[in-house]
């Protein structure tokens, strides 16, 4: 099991800047590790990555040094464990917003004592089982294997003081998207009164002793960075978009000054 640099990072108190892709390209993925992204976000739960496609967008990250972090499509062990299985580094898990939501989370993650994700030590995260015991291998697996907690709606911000008391949980992030379509306000994840829900969230996540992340706009970002927050993702249509912009208004400019 190789060591979980973002948990490392985040452990020391650094910010920790990711990209959430939502297809499969390995080549992207390394792409990202070679720029120096911390981590990567592979969405299953919004684009076309599988449990398949997304071993070699694992290998792709580990080559490039960016941790690779899986967003399942739900909170259940049998859709969370192949992911683990093929090397991610650990899950993002979507709306989560109670309590006994986030035990769950840990339990279909941790291995014993600290859940109950079935045994496999013959996969890529146990080094095909040719080096080392099964109870080495469980151990590290716990000791870096992530687990973040989606905070998508208004719920799982009323219940966040039971929330953050759940062990085993290295992120507590906050979904401006779907919080704000939780809210009666989709799309407008700048509106006073989300802004102000996250604000309150991130309050009682860093009160507690706990990381806590964040989706924003980037303007957004120092000020959620002064709050104590570390954990960002982008995505990569984002920044495809903005850097092309850039590049073609450039360009575009260049040739009109010489009447082309």
């Amino acid at each position: 099991m190789r060591e979980n640099t973002l948990k490392q990072k985040l452990d020391a108190g650094k910010a920790v800047f990711g990209v959430m892709i939502t297809f499969p390209s390995a080549p992207v993925v390394e792409m990202l590790g070679e720029l120096g992204f911390d981590w990567v976000l592979i969405d299953n739960e919004h684009g076309s990555i599988t449990v398949d496609n997304s071993e070699d967008m694992v290998r792709a990250a580990e080559l490039s040094g960016i941790a690779p972090i899986v967003r399942p499509v739900g909170n259940k062990p049998e859709i969370i464990a192949p992911f683990l299985d093929r090397g991610a580094w650990g899950v993002q898990v979507p709306h989560v917003n109670t309590a006994e939501e986030a035990r769950a989370a840990v339990d279909a993650v941790k291995y014993y004592p600290d859940g109950h994700r079935g045994i496999f030590s013959r996969g890529r995260p146990a080094g095909y089982g040719f080096s080392g015991s099964t109870s080495d291998y469980v151990k590290e697996a716990n000791a870096n294997t992530l687990v973040c907690l989606m905070l998508e709606e208004v719920e799982a911000i009323d219940n966040l003081e039971d929330l953050v008391t759940v062990d085993g949980v290295d992120v507590f992030f906050i979904g401006s998207g779907d919080l704000s379509q939780s809210m009666g306000y989709p799309g407008q994840n700048t509106h006073p009164e989300v802004q102000a829900q996250m604000e309150k969230g991130v309050k009682i996540i860093r009160n507690a002793g706990r990381v806590a992340g964040v989706s924003c706009p980037d303007n957004l970002v120092p000020k959620f960075l002064g709050m104590g927050v570390q954990y960002f993702h982008g995505n990569v249509g984002t920044l495809l978009q903005t850097s092309s912009v850039d590049y073609l208004n450039g360009m575009r400019a260049s040739a009109s000054d010489v009447g082309m």
